[in-house]
């Protein structure tokens, strides 16, 4: 079987490599995708663990912080009532602790991508690669694929071989088909048409609308054939250009018979190769809706597992629990359920000591590690993460096109404040973050900004304003509130208190349903969230190009594609670095946004938890959940 990539007129951008809008330890920030990722994602499409040069006294609190009074949250299941430790009546029940409700079985879509999904589908979905290295990196699943290998340099070949078992939990196996559906759907081919057959174009955006709602396409776009074996378990990718990060391509893959069965269309891949576009929209349709469902509903008919845990059941508000998957090739789930109980970061360290979890990685805080510290038969691991928060802006809101508005909000934003005060208690030699695309405790990082923005004008920006004629322009800022975040809460106050003296009317638009609403229908005007990536530079320029789901806030800088399209096919990591320093300044000098600081971050478990790993990736804690059990 042999397929050919179709030219696109629209332009590139990330999947499998993506940032994700990030669960910023357990408060999703919409992840690439790895992306996958939403705050992404952003992720999921993968886009930058652990730092040697972060110390674990960075994040250690002293003996004078205050214990905090944090209540647990009145979610908690009967069942983890009942069974102190989060154990089952059998002793094999494993709870985690997280803030952020799981929504959407395909991770690959614009509108779902995000580590609140990340975390249920880790060990769901087939993966032939995981964010699963000590350092973040990706690492080949032994248990899902035999081998994948570069096979050929000139032109840049792939061939992956899957396990012969590997096969879903109903039995079909786990082939090219499931492997081709997730190229079809995200190389970015497929365009959205009108009655008169020609590219829908988003009014705003001016771009042209793809059939498939895909997180990006970078990686995907650039593969020529896709050749199976006869018995489907052998995967040629060749590429029409190198692509560096090939190893993040085919990750979080649905069943293609699943999609094939819904859509009614038997052969769905004969229908991509024969150009049946009758029969590709009814594909696109079901791989876009079959998962959204209402907040409890599991079906088990559709959602498969293609790896060691399956779903078992979903208390909506309360918990989700992965059970074995019965029908798994490989080394079987160590305990009998993981059970993800949804709590409010504050009351997560109170959980724990309780016993009502076994496991959290929360966004910390001096109050929460003041808790932690205190608590008895706790473990506690500080580390650094590839998760940086920041300020977008809606430049579908014609008055961020003015760059004097943005600049008058970026010399007002009191990001020093942010980290001198929320940051520097728990990491003490904590910065302002000055890049996109390179962490601080990475060698390649760079100061791109030119220190324009570290201090706070307020005179500046009245000026701007008044120039402008501007002066009480509203703007609401929108972020995931579900009240369970006091830094958030924090920044946003502290953003508000600077920027009304600048001559603004901020307006706090916090909603708990903004990363699945609001941030999607651009219902805000300025975003602040958190991407969660990974080592890999490619994850980033989904963010970056236009029509893309990433590109939550419609940036279009002609200028910084071509430098992007270098990026992602060059092999040189230092010519990777300096590409990805050289975009950042273009992307200050246009203040498209604004990041603030790098996460620390903090996991926490109790001592009879085995298994446990720190994960600074898009991926976080539950890369290995099947490997977690009570000693």
């Amino acid at each position: 079987m042999n397929t050919t990539r179709r030219t696109t007129k629209v332009l590139s951008l990330v999947a499998a490599a993506s940032v994700a809008i990030a669960a910023c330890g357990s408060d999703d920030d919409s992840g690439d995708t790895d992306e996958d990722t939403t705050e992404a994602t952003d992720a999921a499409e993968g886009d930058t663990e652990t730092t040697e040069a972060m110390e674990e006294g960075d994040t250690e609190t002293t003996e004078a912080m205050e214990e905090g009074d944090t209540e647990t949250t009145e979610a908690m299941e009967e069942e983890g009532e009942e069974a102190e430790g989060g154990e089952s009546a059998g002793g094999a029940s494993f709870a985690y602790g997280n803030a952020q409700e799981f929504s959407n079985y395909n991770n690959n879509l614009g509108t779902s991508n995000s580590v609140k999904n990340s975390i249920i589908l880790n060990e769901v979905q087939p993966n032939p690669f995981n964010f699963a290295g000590p350092d973040g990196g990706l690492v080949l699943d032994e248990e899902l694929m035999d081998s994948a290998d570069v096979t050929s340099e000139d032109p840049l070949t792939i061939e992956y071989v899957v396990n012969a078992d590997a096969a879903w939990s109903d039995g079909e196996p786990i082939d090219c088909d499931d492997f081709q559906l997730q190229y079809y759907a995200n190389n970015g081919t497929y365009l959205q048409l009108d009655d008169a057959g020609e590219p829908v174009v988003d009014e705003e955006t001016e771009a042209e609308v793809f059939l498939f709602d895909l997180v990006g396409t970078t990686g995907y776009d650039q593969i020529d054939t896709l050749e199976c074996s006869e018995d489907g378990k052998t995967i040629t990718a060749t590429y029409a250009t190198p692509f560096a990060d090939w190893q993040s391509l085919f990750g979080g893959q649905v069943p293609a018979h699943v999609i094939a069965r819904e859509s009614g269309i038997d052969d769905i891949i004969g229908a991509f190769e024969a150009d049946d576009r009758e029969s590709i929209e009814a594909i696109a349709e079901t791989y876009n809706t079959l998962y959204t469902v209402d907040p409890g509903t599991i079906n088990p008919d559709t959602m498969l597992s293609g790896g060691a845990l399956a779903f078992g059941s979903w208390e909506a508000g309360q918990s989700f629990t992965l059970v074995p998957n019965e029908n798994y090739w490989g080394t079987p789930a160590a305990s009998e359920e993981i059970v993800v109980r949804y709590i409010a970061e504050e009351a997560q360290a109170q959980a724990l000591a309780n016993g009502e979890i076994n496991a959290m990685d929360p966004q910390p805080t001096p109050d929460l590690l003041g808790q932690l510290d205190s608590a008895e038969g706790v473990t506690v691991e500080p580390g650094g993460q590839y998760t940086w928060e920041h300020f977008d802006f809606n430049f579908n809101n014609e008055a961020f096109q003015d760059f004097a508005v943005r600049e008058a909000f970026a010399k007002c934003l009191p990001r020093q404040q942010m980290v001198d005060n929320l940051i520097v208690p728990l990491q003490p030699e904590a910065e302002i973050l000055n890049n996109r695309w390179i962490q601080p405790f990475e060698p390649g990082y760079e100061d791109t900004s030119g220190g324009l923005y570290d201090e706070v004008d307020i005179e500046g920006a009245q000026q701007i304003l008044a120039d402008a004629g501007l002066e009480g322009m509203e703007v609401r800022i929108g972020w995931f509130d579900n009240g369970g975040n006091q830094r958030r809460t924090d920044q946003v106050a502290l953003t508000i208190e600077s920027c009304n003296q600048a001559g603004f009317n901020m307006v706090d638009a916090g909603s708990e349903t903004f990363f699945d609403v609001e941030l999607a229908a651009g219902d805000w005007d300025i975003a602040m969230f958190a991407w969660a990536g990974s080592p890999l530079r490619s994850g980033g320029t989904a963010t970056y190009r236009p029509g893309t789901g990433n590109n939550v806030g419609a940036v279009d800088i002609p200028e910084i594609q071509p430098l992007m399209d270098e990026l992602e096919q060059s092999p040189d990591p230092e010519r990777v670095d300096e590409l990805a320093n050289e975009i950042d300044t273009i992307l200050w000098e246009e203040l498209a946004t604004i990041p603030v600081f790098s996460f620390p971050g903090v996991v926490a478990y109790s001592d009879n938890a085995d298994g446990i790993v720190y994960n600074p990736s898009q991926n976080g804690l539950t890369f290995n959940a099947a490997e977690w059990q009570l000693a």
